[in-house]
């Protein structure tokens, strides 16, 4: 059965996922992060990025380490790290083409929140395309790749996982998709995410590509 006859529900990624990762919004978010923790702990910002990435490669998010050995208000922070100049940002006119020819559910699956992901959409070109956003808020802030959020999703969203797609630019967030059974993609941006695991992450790829609007064309013309 070709790709397209199989998926009815398509589950994507944003940051680095629907626009390019070099884009340098994350550098910005990073920058940010990192003056978060060094005005709000109380730190110089040596201390406080070495805490940023201690904490990402151990809690999944900074955010989630700094809940939990901090009591940080993570509204208080997603508001502060998400102050982006977001015109740096530009749609990709041939992947939008082919999102829009894709039939069935497409659903925004984030670690950041919403008003992040309207932001981007809007820069992208995709605003109000997208029939569902299920963000790090509305997963309790239990981010990627922790297994529950992903069983909320199937569950808030009454999804079928056989007949569903997941796509994601860090390998290990496609390890619990596809043990929810999930049909897994991964966008190889060409970059080793430092809390990525790559290698033990790959027998639960299903497929990867260097370039999700050429994915989806060869979808959509039933070359997958």
């Amino acid at each position: 059965m070709k790709f397209k006859e199989k998926i009815n529900t398509w589950i994507f990624d944003l940051d680095n996922t629907l626009y390019s990762a070099d884009s340098g919004i994350f550098q910005q978010v990073h920058q940010l992060m990192g003056e978060f923790i060094s005005k709000n702990l109380n730190m110089d910002m040596s201390d406080a990025k070495k805490l940023q990435s201690k904490y990402y490669k151990q809690h999944g998010t900074t955010l989630r380490g700094l809940m939990d050995n901090h009591g940080i208000d993570p509204d208080h922070f997603l508001d502060e790290v998400h102050r982006l100049d977001y015109s740096i940002v530009g749609s990709n006119k041939t992947l939008n083409e082919e999102l829009h020819k894709l039939e069935g559910r497409k659903i925004i699956y984030t670690n950041a929140n919403k008003k992040h992901v309207i932001d981007v959409l809007d820069r992208i070109d995709l605003s109000n395309f997208f029939d569902e956003i299920f963000d790090i808020k509305m997963a309790n802030y239990i981010p990627k790749p922790e297994l529950k959020p992903y069983e909320q999703i199937i569950n808030l969203f009454n999804i079928e996982p056989k007949s569903s797609a997941m796509f994601d630019d860090i390998a290990k967030n496609l390890v619990p998709a596809k043990k929810v059974n999930f049909t897994s993609v991964w966008i190889d941006a060409g970059y080793e995410n430092f809390s990525d695991d790559i290698k033990a992450s790959k027998e639960y790829l299903d497929f990867s590509t260097r370039d999700l609007s050429l994915f989806l064309k060869d979808v959509n013309e039933g070359k997958i």
